[in-house]
């Protein structure tokens, strides 16, 4: 019998939401005793009997409120407390919300009729998401510090994986929740631009940046053409090979060719590392080629494609023999990221168009 009146009388604070059978209406003992240090209150008289009471009487001081009832006392201290905690947070996009919130408390009086609430919260969420801040926080200062040429792979997967609770795959809708997730989110990839795409990927940190407007706003497309770039593509054995082949196939027995005339579409091109890997999902190439009296080529032509992420991938799909096995992890892992900030609206998507002139170009191993 006692063990079902102590379940009847159990109750769970409002904040971290641990259960507690004692006098208080809304908090534990030991959040009740952390809330005076959070408000910067001194700690009540040993004579005063309800410590919670009190508390919100004193919040409601603070806020020139008196002569309120045990009810708008009460619920004036959970909107001062989350306002709080918000104003605590290193989040750009809170300013909205905590403006309501403030609203909302100075609505409160002795003479308002309703206690309104213009935007609605449990003041649990609002002490896991403070919580999250504060772990994210740590993480992206330690991030900004590390050396991701002399890591270890095995510590950069766990790294990057001790970021993966900002990357909830179920989208937060809840206004509160979802303007701290995409805060993290919008930061985690500003760093991420800061280090290059983290290995040195110029290309894919431009790409990324461009993508990363404010939620109000949409990026515009993107037309590169540069040295950088164009260097990228003559490395690659992706885009060499794809060029000999055409070559092959479309100037065997002709002087010139425009990729148009035979494939209206363009030529899919999937790059299999580096930084073009990061950068192109699926692209389209188009080429116009011309032959020299020396056999060489010159090409004008550009690669088209769209700046999103919609499928998540595992780690072998973006396996490259030819890089480190960190490279994958970061490809994988990043790419993965992209897909739910994506959902987010964090990463917007738009057009990409990289444009190339190279003349003089040789096909090497074919026949002159």
């Amino acid at each position: 019998m006692e063990n079902n009146d102590n379940n009847i009388n159990e109750k769970r604070c409002v904040l971290c939401n641990k259960p507690y059978n004692y006098k208080y209406k809304m908090f534990g003992r030991r959040c009740l005793d952390n809330l005076y240090g959070l408000l910067e209150f001194s700690k009540p008289p040993k004579f005063i009997w309800n410590k919670e009471t009190y508390l919100c009487t004193r919040i409601a001081w603070r806020n020139h409120k008196i002569f309120l009832s045990k009810n708008k006392k009460y619920s004036l201290a959970q909107k001062y407390i989350a306002l709080n905690y918000l104003n605590r947070m290193n989040c750009r996009f809170l300013d909205d919300i905590k403006e309501k919130i403030s609203k909302d408390i100075n609505d409160i009086s002795v003479f308002s009729r309703n206690i309104v609430s213009t935007i609605s919260f449990e003041l649990n969420d609002i002490y896991r998401l403070f919580n999250y801040t504060q772990k994210f926080d740590e993480l992206i200062e330690e991030l900004q510090n590390i050396n991701w040429e002399k890591v270890d792979e095995k510590v950069a997967e766990n790294f990057i994986k001790s970021m993966s609770f900002i990357f909830t795959i179920t989208k937060e809708i809840n206004p509160i929740s979802y303007a701290v997730f995409y805060s993290m989110q919008y930061t985690f990839w500003q760093v991420v631009v800061i280090g290059g795409m983290l290995k040195d990927k110029k290309l894919s940190a431009r790409l990324l940046s461009n993508s990363l407007s404010l939620p109000e706003k949409k990026p515009e497309d993107l037309t590169i053409q540069d040295s950088i770039t164009d260097e990228l593509l003559m490395k690659s054995k992706v885009f060499n090979d794809k060029l000999k082949e055409l070559i092959e196939k479309y100037g065997k027995e002709t002087d010139m060719f425009d990729i148009k005339d035979y494939e209206k579409d363009g030529i899919s091109l999937k790059f299999e590392g580096g930084d073009l890997l990061y950068s192109l999902h699926k692209a389209i190439l188009f080429v116009k080629a011309r032959k020299n009296e020396d056999n060489t080529w010159n090409l004008e032509g550009e690669i088209n494609d769209t700046y999103d992420f919609t499928e998540f991938k595992d780690l072998k799909e973006y396996a490259d023999n030819k890089e480190a096995i960190l490279t994958d992890i970061l490809s994988t892992l990043l790419n993965n990221f992209g897909v739910v900030s994506s959902e987010y609206g964090v990463i917007k998507t738009y057009n990409v168009k990289i444009k190339f002139i190279f003349s003089n170009y040789e096909i090497k191993g074919m026949m002159k």
